[in-house]
């Protein structure tokens, strides 16, 4: 566990030290948040606790500290990053964790395509620290020293023999009825092992509208990325959506709880600035850094641990 600790400790400073030469300013945001993730794929882990009268309050543990660190940048902070604590419900396997830590930067003035410079930057960052060139993941070879980007339809046309574009032929291809459905599956089970064969870290940028999340869409293709290294999935980045509507339109599609009413009284008064965001997966990087097959074992008391720790009473 030392070890573990002492390479924790490592990483995470060879970060902050590069986002401090960028002129990034770290911040913090609070991890227990009235307002429910808006993503319908992210389960948040629920907090019951009361209040100076007694009142019992159920609240949420957070996601990502995204919504409040845009209101810092709406507030007029242009560059910040956070190196946090987030929880997800519903997900222990051996590349996801309830409790897990993320690191999250915010800067105004660029693009999804600033982004992933950052985040290519910070992988190798990581590499020269720990003195790697190359990862392996479950038999699977990255060269760090080179990265490669694909557009989402490139992939899928590669990989899946369809156009990610083209509706009907996607459902077609996968069997299902259902479009996103049918992208999903085309996705885990022909394209994300497609590049896991590739021989260096790949982003995968220019998704559908259907799956842009909090990016901005133009002409029907989203301004976001993923970053996968050896198969795993590290980073994810938007050009960021800036106006009031928009954020109304995604949180009312999750339901009440979702629903940041801070936040939009601040984008009521004043859109965003344009700007990119990118969150990145510390844990799962230090696992392929370190050459660990669990993400489990990079984090010093995993929840899965703790689960087994009291079941065997």
């Amino acid at each position: 566990m030392l070890e573990i600790i002492i390479a924790r400790n490592r990483l995470r400073e060879r970060i902050r030290k590069l986002f401090f030469k960028w002129n990034f300013t770290e911040v913090e945001t609070p991890l227990l948040t009235p307002y429910c993730n808006p993503d319908d794929n992210v389960e948040n882990a629920e907090v019951l606790f009361k209040d100076f009268k007694e009142r019992e309050l159920r609240w949420f543990l957070h996601t990502s500290p995204e919504f409040f660190m845009k209101r810092l940048v709406a507030a007029g902070m242009e560059r910040i990053f956070q190196i946090c604590k987030v929880f997800r419900s519903s997900e222990l396997t051996s590349l996801h964790q309830i409790e897990f830590t993320m690191v999250e930067w915010y800067r105004a003035g660029e693009d999804f395509k600033k982004g992933m410079e950052e985040t290519e930057e910070i992988v190798k960052a990581g590499a020269e620290e720990f003195g790697v060139e190359e990862v392996i993941f479950r038999g699977k070879r990255a060269n760090l020293l080179k990265f490669e980007r694909i557009t989402v339809k490139e992939a899928f046309i590669e990989f899946a023999g369809v156009n990610p574009f083209e509706r009907e032929e996607v459902k077609r291809a996968a069997g299902e009825g259902d479009y996103e459905t049918a992208f999903f599956k085309l996705l885990v089970e022909k394209v994300e092992p497609g590049l896991s064969e590739l021989p260096h870290p790949v982003f995968l940028y220019g998704y559908p509208e259907e799956f842009s999340a909090m990016a901005v869409v133009k002409e029907g293709v989203a301004e976001r990325f993923e970053l996968y290294i050896a198969g795993v999935e590290i980073a994810n980045g938007y050009t960021e959506l800036t106006d009031y509507k928009s954020y109304l339109k995604k949180f009312k599609k999750k339901g009440e709880c979702a629903v940041d009413r801070g936040f939009l009284s601040l984008l009521k008064e004043k859109s965003l600035p344009p700007c990119e965001g990118v969150a990145l997966g510390f844990d799962r990087l230090l696992m392929l850094l370190t050459g660990r097959e669990s993400i489990e074992e990079v984090i010093p008391f995993p929840t899965s641990r703790l689960i087994k720790e009291i079941s065997s009473f």
